[in-house]
C-alpha cells in the first residue's frame, strides 16, 4: 500500500520555515527533539526536491510544531499556511490549474444559475491540483445536500491523516476563491464526518 505523502513543492516550505526559526533561535534542539523523529530533523539539511514526495506525516509534525510556536497551537494557524500556499503557488506558476485561477468559467457569469454550474466545472479541474501535491484521498466536488446554492468537497480514504491538513486544504480551497472569485477568504471550512470521511464545506453561496 502507498504510504501518504505529499510533494514536495510544499514539504520545502515547511522545512524552511522551520530553518528560519531555529536560526532566529525560537526552536531550541531540545523542542526539535522532542516534537519532531530523527528523519523529520535530517530534512533540514537537504535540499529538498520540489518533484518529490515526502511523508505527509514528517510534514504534519513539522508544521505542528511550527504552529505551537508561532501561534500557540491556534488551529487558525493551519488555514492562514493554506491560505498562503494558494497565493505562493499561483505566484510561482508551478501548476497550470493555479494559473487558470484568473481565468475561471464562473468569474465570467453574472446569472445565478449558469455561475453555479460554471463553478462545478472549475472546482473539478481545481481538484485535480490536490492530486498533483496529495497521494491519498478520493477527492470530489458534489451538491451539499444542506445547502442547494453551494458546494462541498467531499474526501473518502483518509483515516489517520490528521485534521491539520485538511484545515490547510480549507485555507487552500479559500485562497483560490479569493483569486477567481473575490470571495473572502473564509470561503471554506472543514468538517471531519467519520475517521475516513472528511467535507470541504463553503460558507456561502456560489
Amino acid at each position: 500500500m502507498q504510504e501518504p505523502a505529499i510533494k514536495g513543492t510544499l514539504f520545502s516550505a515547511v522545512v524552511a520555515d522551520l530553518n528560519a526559526l531555529v536560526e532566529r533561535g525560537r526552536i531550541s534542539p531540545e523542542m526539535l527533539e522532542s516534537n519532531l523523529e530523527p528523519q523529520d530533523i535530517a530534512h533540514m539539511d537537504e535540499k529538498i526536491n520540489a518533484a518529490g514526495w515526502y511523508d505527509v506525516h514528517a510534514y504534519h509534525r513539522i508544521a505542528e510544531l511550527l504552529c505551537k510556536v508561532e501561534s500557540g497551537g491556534r488551529e487558525s494557524y493551519w488555514f492562514e499556511r493554506g491560505l498562503r500556499a494558494a497565493r505562493r503557488l499561483l505566484e510561482a506558476g508551478i501548476y497550470h490549474q493555479m494559473d487558470y485561477l484568473g481565468r475561471t468559467m464562473v468569474s465570467g457569469e453574472v446569472d445565478p444559475t449558469a455561475r453555479f454550474n460554471a463553478f462545478a466545472k472549475d472546482m473539478r479541474l481545481l481538484l485535480t491540483i490536490h492530486a498533483s501535491m496529495l497521494n491519498f484521498g478520493d477527492w470530489r466536488c458534489v451538491v451539499d445536500p444542506d445547502h442547494e446554492d453551494r458546494y462541498r468537497v467531499e474526501i473518502r480514504g483518509v483515516a489517520g491523516i490528521p485534521d491539520g491538513l485538511f484545515v490547510a486544504a480549507a485555507g487552500m480551497f479559500s485562497g483560490m476563491s479569493e483569486v477567481s472569485r473575490a470571495k473572502s477568504t473564509r470561503y471554506w471550512e472543514f468538517d471531519r464526518i467519520n475517521p475516513d470521511f472528511v467535507v470541504l464545506r463553503m460558507t456561502g453561496p456560489v
